[in-house]
């Protein structure tokens, strides 16, 4: 999911909720930063609250969503 640096700014910019990225922290704390491959494990993760909260869908009642893979090397200047 990228370092913790990167998800701050990324909730910071995109004026984000903090539970918005909370399926996304709790992949970082538990599995270390997997590059790419943690987006699988961050679906797995919405999922699973999801079907835990009764919903039919890791959407439902949402307007949009996005999912961010940032892979090794990142370099972002804002």
């Amino acid at each position: 999911p990228g370092g913790p640096a990167i998800l701050d700014q990324v909730e910071q910019k995109l004026a984000l909720k903090p539970e918005k990225m909370k399926a996304t922290r709790e992949v970082l704390s538990e599995y270390g930063n997997m590059s790419s491959a943690c987006v699988l494990f961050i679906l797995d993760e919405m999922r699973k609250k999801s079907t835990k909260d009764g919903l039919k869908t890791t959407g439902e009642g949402l307007d949009w969503g996005v999912l961010f893979g940032f892979g090794p090397g990142l370099t972002i200047e804002t």
